[in-house]
């Protein structure tokens, strides 16, 4: 692959959230992005873990409060097979505990839904940007 098209390759993402409603408000703004591939949504821990193991992306859009396992144990999951992945954290619940919860699992980016939506989908931008 020559480095041109490595600059322009594309980002795969995969969300992770419960709620339909919030999985097709992301892959509404998310599609605008040029850079970021949606590569999938689940609505459960374990069908996003498989997932990640099956699309391989390079960033993981998690809630925390979800049916199976939930997103603190999922996030950990991720991590521990696959560091390398960006996950972020959008959630309902910003509380402090939660917070530093996930920061303990390993998440790159934390964001309240009712307040940092706009800021997340402006993070992915940015870093598929880079």
């Amino acid at each position: 692959m020559s480095m041109e098209n490595l600059n322009t390759s594309r980002k795969r993402l995969l969300i992770v959230d419960d709620s339909l409603e919030i999985r097709k408000g992301l892959i509404r703004f998310i599609s605008e992005i040029p850079t970021v591939n949606i590569v999938g949504e689940a609505g459960d821990a374990e069908t996003a873990l498989t997932l990640v193991e099956e699309l391989k992306p390079d960033y993981v859009t998690l809630d925390i409060k979800m049916p199976g396992e939930g997103g603190i144990i999922t996030l950990t999951e991720i991590k521990k097979r696959h560091p390398q992945i960006i996950v972020m954290m959008l959630t309902n619940f910003p509380f402090d505990h939660y917070r530093k919860a996930c920061k303990n699992a390993g998440a790159d980016y934390f964001f309240d839904k009712s307040h940092e939506f706009e800021e997340m989908v402006n993070t992915i931008k940015n870093l598929s940007d880079n």
